[in-house]
């Protein structure tokens, strides 16, 4: 071997071992470090440990509730809740006339807003009748708001649905209510829909920003309430289904509808009379006369019986007798009850009309047509046994329409 061949075999030789040498070396080296960094773990697990029980949570509780008062969540929304809308309806289902059921539902409507307002639909006007929180309530009456305008009560009779907004936003609105004065902001209207004929509009308003949609829901739900117990009342006494049947007043009408025919006679609810014949014009009929009682039904009545002629006040016909069996003396207060519901509504859409006829003494002349068609009604539903014996429905024309002076009503 050359001595360049024996130097390079033993550098390689030396260099080999020096190399195995600090791999022994380093591998001691790592595990020491491994070593330590598990006990340093260990130890950090520990102080964790340590600190997780150091922990001060009514120090912690304390900042969070101080977070929480600096930093109050937004209040849930309120409604007037169910008790509330309870007492409602069992105030608007005392009513036992329309006037009545009409003015309980104003009454109740105001307290969950600052103003409400009943406005009669006849023909082609809305006519202001009767308002709760008015600075001055006279001046509703001699409201009158043009359907046809731009206004919110034109979009409640188109839709026949509730309208609901600012009164910024209608200046029809605005300027027709100009006489109510105030300042109101927010405004809801709601239709009352009588046999799906748009009958009159609950007018609303608030100095709020808005009616709330709780109140608004809770509004309407109260109007089409009043309108079923309205239906209720025009078919048949209510205090006379009371009498036959049980439970409260839904449910005595859902009973009457399941009972059929002799459910219904038991009830006091008479049949459905044959449908009159077509007007000639409907347009000159819509809106002509009171809801229960339109012209084209008096026209149709005045052909299936004479036509009573006029003649001075009738005389008078002496009270029910005392005594009488129950079923006439249902008979009779039946009578009683049926007259007053058709005097009433007279009265109810011609506030106007019966205050001036008072002081003219000529309340017939000027309601002639709509008493006479009350009479007729009368006639119809009114056992002719009863009618001879008593004179009920003029007993309720001097009462109500005459507010107790016969000689308001004038020559008959």
């Amino acid at each position: 071997m050359s001595l360049e061949d024996a130097l390079k075999a033993r550098t390689l030789e030396l260099i080999s071992q020096q190399m195995a040498n600090w791999v022994v070396e380093i591998q001691k080296n790592i595990g020491r470090h491994q070593e330590n960094l598990v006990r340093h773990l260990d130890e950090m697990q520990e102080n964790v440990a340590r600190y997780d029980e150091k922990i001060d949570e009514a120090a912690i509780a304390e900042a969070i509730a101080q977070v929480v008062k600096e930093n109050p969540p937004p209040a849930a929304p309120k409604g007037p809740g169910f008790d509330r809308l309870k007492s409602s309806l069992a105030a608007i289902e005392k009513g036992t006339s329309l006037s009545e059921v009409l003015s309980y539902l104003v009454n109740e409507v105001s307290a969950y807003v600052d103003r409400a307002a009943m406005f009669i639909v006849k023909g082609p006007s809305a006519i202001g009748w009767y308002g709760k929180g008015m600075p001055t309530p006279d001046a509703l009456k001699q409201v009158n708001v043009p359907l046809g305008a731009d206004t919110l009560f034109r979009a409640v009779q188109s839709s026949r649905s509730a309208a609901r907004g600012r009164l910024q936003d209608s200046p029809g609105t605005a300027q027709a209510l100009s006489r109510l004065g105030g300042n109101p902001k927010a405004v809801l209207a709601v239709p009352l829909i009588l046999r799906e004929k748009l009958a009159a509009i609950l007018y609303c308003d608030t100095a709020k920003d808005e009616v709330p949609a709780a109140e608004a829901d809770l509004i309407e739900i109260l109007v089409v309430f009043a309108g079923k117990i309205i239906d209720m009342l025009s078919a048949a006494p209510k205090t006379a289904i009371a009498g036959r049947t049980t439970g409260n007043m839904a449910e005595r009408a859902a009973a009457i509808r399941a009972g059929g025919e002799e459910m219904r006679e038991r009830a006091g609810v008479p049949k459905a009379p044959p449908p009159p014949p077509p007007p000639v014009s409907q347009a000159s009929d819509e809106g002509s006369s009171t809801v229960m009682f339109n012209a084209s039904t008096f026209a149709s009545m005045k052909q299936q019986a004479p036509a009573r002629p006029a003649a001075a006040a009738p005389a008078a016909r002496p009270a029910a007798p005392s005594g009488l069996p129950p079923e006439e003396q249902k008979a009779h207060e039946d009578a009683k009850r049926f007259a007053r519901l058709v005097v009433s509504e007279i009265k109810l859409y011609n506030e106007a009309r019966v205050s001036e006829g008072r002081r003219q003494k000529d309340l017939y002349e000027r309601l002639k047509e709509d008493i006479e068609r009350g009479r007729q009604m009368y006639a119809e539903r009114v056992p002719g046994a009863v009618r001879d014996a008593t004179n009920y429905f003029y007993d309720e024309l001097v009462r109500i329409l005459a507010g107790g002076d016969a000689g308001a009503l004038g020559p008959m």
